[in-house]
């Protein structure tokens, strides 16, 4: 039996295409690329602000970068799936912490908290 993350007893190796962490990662990365080049602009928006917010204090999340959009006008929801790409980059490090997003259209949902490594 495959090795089980999901705590079900799931036996992988029956499984198929179901679960296979490299094609997973491949998928992923091209859909935030995908996401990226549709909504590149006001990705770009978000990424600025998130270094601005990133040199001035030490830890950053979506949450910080939502409202320094919303201060532009801008909505961060319009964002899309683009918003996971506000953060990559090798000048960001995620702290490993999350935490619950104040924003209303996020339902609470846990968030990570980053921090930005270059000046």
């Amino acid at each position: 039996m495959s090795r089980d993350h999901t705590g079900y007893g799931i036996d992988r190796s029956s499984a198929g295409p179901l679960f296979d962490p490299p094609e997973a990662e491949r998928r992923k990365a091209d859909g935030m690329k995908v996401a990226a080049d549709n909504r590149a602009e006001i990705l770009a928006r978000a990424q600025r602000a998130a270094i601005e917010i990133g040199r001035i204090r030490e830890e950053v999340t979506m949450d910080d970068v939502a409202s320094a959009l919303l201060m532009q006008g801008i909505d961060a929801g319009k964002l899309g799936n683009a918003a996971g790409s506000v953060f990559s980059g090798p000048n960001w490090e995620s702290t490993g912490r999350t935490v619950r997003s104040a924003r209303a259209s996020t339902h609470a949902r846990r968030i990570l908290v980053w921090r930005y490594k270059a000046g």
